[in-house]
């Protein structure tokens, strides 16, 4: 029963592995609904009309965290009424 760095160091002698210092894992998605409508700010209304859904939103789903965001599709692309959506 080795410790688990003195098997890297074996296994990978000739990579001069390095081992650092535990750090605690924790989450952090760092989405939101305004990053989400920065990432649609590129699209013109033509381009948010085909992404809008049959009932008439554009949505959005974090692939980090699962979080859905469901927006007006008159609020988002650079052509926006500038109308907030909530």
């Amino acid at each position: 029963t080795l410790p688990p760095t003195d098997l890297l160091v074996r296994l990978f002698h000739e990579e001069q592995p390095r081992v650092f210092d535990a750090m605690p894992v924790r989450f952090g998605c760092s989405c939101s609904e305004s990053k989400v409508r920065q990432s649609l700010s590129i699209y013109s209304a033509r381009d948010i009309e085909k992404m809008t859904t049959d009932d008439g939103r554009v949505t959005a789903d974090c692939q980090f965290c699962g979080a859905h965001y469901d927006l007006d599709p008159k609020s988002v692309g650079f052509e926006a009424e500038g109308q907030s959506d909530g």
